[in-house]
């Protein structure tokens, strides 16, 4: 009797803990969550000067937009392979999260997305041909 008590507990414990963990990666988010932000970001720093000539515009982003993605929870990680090096200010994968939590979803987002896209490239070889 203890035992199969012990086992249910076990079990809901695990339920518990697992739905927690997953509400904890909801919350942290992936990519999407990633871009969104950096959109908010990019379109803050677009409205904060909506009359800037386009040189200046691009000079007063290359600031703004890494200061809100750090507020964010985000820091700067220009030496990923992934992260554009001309327009780096603006591509999501030259950004990660501060927490280790963060980091570890954002790798895995990051290579499910990169096994989506090499499975894409494949099936258009394979229909090209």
């Amino acid at each position: 009797m203890k035992r199969a008590l012990l086992t249910v507990a076990l079990i809901a414990g695990l339920f518990v803990s697992g739905g927690l963990c997953g509400l904890a990666a909801r919350k942290i988010g992936g990519l999407d969550h990633q871009r969104a932000q950096l959109n908010r970001c990019v379109l803050a720093a677009r409205q904060a000067h909506p009359n800037e000539r386009p040189r200046e515009a691009l000079a007063r982003l290359m600031v703004e937009v890494p200061a809100c993605m750090n507020a964010a929870g985000y820091e700067q990680a220009v030496k990923n392979m992934s992260c554009s090096r001309v327009a780096w200010q603006g591509d999501v994968f030259c950004y990660v999260p501060k927490s280790y939590l963060g980091k570890l979803i954002n790798r895995l987002d990051a290579a499910r997305v990169a096994h989506l896209e090499s499975e894409a490239v494949a099936r258009s070889k394979v229909g090209g041909v």
